[in-house]
């Protein structure tokens, strides 16, 4: 397990001053994740003065090539130059006059975690060389490796943002889980003031247009293995998220992740996989699930693999269920021996995956159960907000944009503490189980076929 903390502040306050208002702008944001590249071609508006109209999202442009800056781990010189299909499409949609002007910045993910500290050194040092030649307006440090835990962060922003969540006299913000193939990514608001036996390595400030938070980092990985007793299946996965009595002091609650300080979980979730509506009286009364384009969200995609999506109406992109409802899918997979799995899904897209449709969905109720979400909490799917995907890059690009027109020139959250505004205290805490907490998405829980 291990511990990171840094600042995180956004001066929108800054970018509606700078910027002339009704003007249009872009910017670039590259996520490189292990299997293709994925540009972001954002085109937003700056309104009136205050912090809410200084990023007015126009449109998100997107383009995928394969494969991955990994794949060029053997020949890294030749890894910038691949990116130029991604950047032909970006000339396609900005206006020429205004492509010295347009920011790009490139995030890679998994793929580079893997290569090797040398390796991954020299892909991006071909990224630089060959982004820094395309007229864009470009700075080496603006090629980095984000960390899992940054990306969550991102994910949080994005989905606040589309909420209307992050200025003062806006919506309430809301909390965001990520599930990931690799790790758990939480973040959620807290009160104004924390327990003093709150361990402060754990926060992490964010001041977003007059509001400021409190974040949580923490990492763990583990394997299981099973025989398609669900029951048997659940308790075992729930032992990833080391659930146990709190050792911080009192008024703590419990369940908790391992080793992490969990405040009361809020009434109001939205994002990655959860959202709580702000009207009910029990906190884990009404939860909405989301699936992101970035491939990290099973939450969505394996509820809809299964078909329990189309068990349920469907109301503006949006279909709900209950934990106990994906419980019972799940012991109904789980009873279902390799062959039968592979014949109840064979025409389905997602055939292919079908060994892995036990472990996914047992994964998904025993982190709900973990995480202390009642079995009758009310679940949307959907992967939308104001019909904008809900995806990590908007974020990145909002913090990005916020800083530049600010002077900062860093393309990480350490690089903007200076930009503090003066804000209510509020808290956001974030905590990630992360890389290697699951290999390749959620165990493979089946019965064994017979012999």
């Amino acid at each position: 397990m291990w511990i990171a903390r840094w600042p995180l502040v956004f001066a929108f306050a800054a970018l509606a001053s700078a910027a002339p208002v009704g003007k249009s702008h872009y910017g670039i944001v590259f996520d490189a994740g292990s299997s293709g590249t994925r540009i972001h071609v954002y085109t937003w508006r700056t309104g009136g003065g205050g912090p809410k109209d200084a990023f007015d999202l126009v449109s998100d442009e997107l383009l995928k090539i394969k494969p991955g800056l990994s794949a060029y781990k053997d020949r890294p010189s030749e890894a910038g130059a691949s990116l130029e299909p991604l950047l032909a499409f970006a000339r396609s949609k900005i206006p020429a006059e205004l492509i010295a002007s347009t920011p790009m910045f490139l995030m890679a993910t998994a793929g580079l975690r893997l290569v090797g500290e040398a390796t991954k050194d020299a892909i991006l040092a071909s990224v630089c060389g060959y982004l820094g030649s395309t007229g864009f307006l470009f700075r080496c440090e603006w090629a980095t490796l984000l960390d899992g835990r940054d990306e969550g962060l991102y994910g949080w922003v994005t989905v606040n943002y589309l909420l209307d969540a992050l200025y003062p006299g806006g919506a309430q913000p809301a909390g965001t889980i990520d599930l990931g193939g690799g790790s758990v990514q939480i973040v959620f608001p807290t009160p104004a003031v924390a327990p003093s036996s709150a361990p402060a390595e754990l926060s992490q400030r964010l001041d977003f247009g007059g509001r400021s938070h409190a974040l949580h980092v923490t990492h763990k990985g583990s394997v299981v293995q099973g025989a398609g007793d669900y029951r048997r299946c659940k308790k075992l996965t729930k032992r990833l998220f080391g659930v146990e009595a709190c050792s911080y002091g009192e008024g703590i609650p419990t369940p908790r992740p391992p080793g992490v300080y969990q405040p009361p979980l809020p009434k109001r979730f939205y994002g990655r996989l959860a959202h709580a509506r702000p009207d009910r009286q029990v906190p884990t009364a009404s939860l909405y699930t989301t699936e992101l384009r970035t491939g990290f969200s099973y939450m969505f995609d394996r509820t809809a693999a299964i078909g329990l999506l189309d068990q349920k109406p469907v109301t503006f992109g949006a279909a709900e269920m209950s934990r106990d409802d994906i419980e019972r899918a799940a012991k109904a997979v789980c009873s279902l021996d390799q062959a039968g799995a592979a014949a109840r899904f064979a025409a389905t897209n997602d055939a292919a995956k079908a060994a892995n449709f036990c472990g996914d969905t047992v994964y998904i109720a025993a982190l709900l159960d973990a995480l202390g979400f009642d079995e009758r909490s009310t679940m949307t799917m959907t992967n939308k907000i104001k019909d904008v995907e809900l995806v990590w890059t908007l974020g990145a690009m909002l913090a990005q944009s916020s800083a530049l027109a600010s002077g900062a020139s860093g393309s990480h959250f350490g690089a903007l503490s200076w930009l503090a505004l003066a804000a209510t205290l509020a808290g956001l805490w974030y905590f990630c189980l992360g890389p290697g907490s699951r290999p390749s998405g959620p165990p493979r829980l089946y019965n064994r076929p017979p012999p």
